[in-house]
């Protein structure tokens, strides 16, 4: 891990030297942890885009963890605050242009950025510069989210033995996280999601003390954290016999869902998939109902870049996203399925394709 994350502090300072920076700071958690290896909070990181500094701002509580958990950074503690600790080290590195993730630092922070550092040192406002490097995934970090889709699969394959009439959706939700550590996650990726009957027409719904029936439609979304990297699934299970609407919705978003999978290669504008989903899910009627993208990158986080939606960028080898297209229809219920894909040199691989999701296959 290590070594791949020196590769990364090259590959990031020839994006600050394309961008005419003499150094930038990393204020997002998830962006310091990528190029680090940092598991910790509470942490800036400061780049030169020379050899001159890699600087992990950290306090006493990281110092042995980060330690223990970085190579190719030096490590500095801050008594008085990130920011101060930020001043002074632009000023003995005598930096000029400073980017900054205009997404993440408040405005708050950067007016007081701007007090501290005065006029010798120029704020700039970037967007996605770490980012562009997240969105293609090194072999290490696919095989870290092979694990996390595996972990996924097996806690779904427990819960889906165990699920029977009388348990709630929060029972179900508990049984699912607890299956996730069983098989080895560090955690959850996000708040599991268990939602019965009419209840899955909330495309993020929590999970309640809502019943189990002997005919319930139950939509499950989870994904399993592990070394840091994330899977995210959604599948809809039945007790019993399927009713006719419910059938008929399912064979929609698996027929839209694959549509989309079946353009993924090299070189395809990312927001076409999109609209193939959208476009066949509104032929069949149902488009006012399908309100949300179909999918997102994903790796260290959750949701990361690519966004699939009215994205004009092309697809890439190494590129790990999901393909969830749905219907909701309020009171009735939903259905959702989701997979998540790999975009390989010439085409794709689903790296969820062992998770059952056939309709026949749903059927408990």
């Amino acid at each position: 891990m290590k070594n791949m994350e020196n590769q990364l502090l090259f590959k990031f300072r020839e994006k600050l030297a394309e961008s005419k920076l003499d150094a930038f700071l990393v204020t997002s958690t998830g962006n310091v942890q990528y190029l680090t290896g940092f598991t910790g909070h509470d942490t800036f990181l400061l780049i030169t885009a020379d050899n001159r500094g890699a600087d992990l701002i950290t306090d006493f509580r990281y110092i042995e963890q980060a330690e223990q958990e970085t190579a190719g950074f030096e490590i500095i503690r801050h008594k008085n605050g990130l920011i101060k600790k930020v001043k002074e080290l632009t000023k003995k590195l005598k930096i000029k242009k400073l980017g900054f993730e205009s997404n993440y630092l408040t405005y708050t922070m950067v007016t007081l950025l701007r007090k501290k550092l005065g006029q010798r040192t120029e704020l700039v406002p970037t967007s996605d510069l770490v980012e562009s490097l997240r969105e293609i995934k090194t072999p290490d970090e696919i095989g870290r989210i092979r694990q996390a889709v595996d972990c996924a699969r097996l806690a779904f394959l427990k819960v889906t033995k165990i699920i029977k009439p009388g348990m709630t959706e929060k029972e179900l939700a508990n049984e699912l996280d607890y299956y996730l550590r069983l098989a080895g996650a560090e955690n959850s990726a996000f708040g599991t999601i268990v939602a019965a009957d009419e209840r899955a027409s909330l495309p993020h719904a929590r999970p309640t003390d809502k019943i189990i029936t002997p005919h319930s439609a139950v939509l499950f979304d989870w994904g399993a954290c592990c070394q840091s990297y994330c899977s995210d699934l959604t599948r809809v299970v039945f007790l019993g016999k399927i009713p006719p609407l419910l059938k008929k919705l399912y064979r929609i978003v698996a027929e839209a869902q694959q549509r989309a999978i079946d353009l993924i290669k090299p070189g395809l504008p990312i927001g076409r998939l999109d609209k193939t989903a959208r476009a066949f899910i509104q032929k069949k009627g149902y488009g006012k109902y399908f309100g949300h993208g179909l999918g997102h990158g994903i790796g260290r986080q959750g949701h990361e870049a690519p966004r699939l939606k009215g994205n004009k960028n092309k697809l890439q080898p190494g590129m790990v996203m999901t393909i969830e297209p749905g219907i909701y229809l309020p009171g009735q219920g939903g259905i959702r399925i989701e997979d998540m894909v790999l975009v390989t040199e010439t085409g794709c691989e689903l790296l969820t394709a062992s998770v059952p999701k056939k309709l026949e296959e749903m059927v408990l």
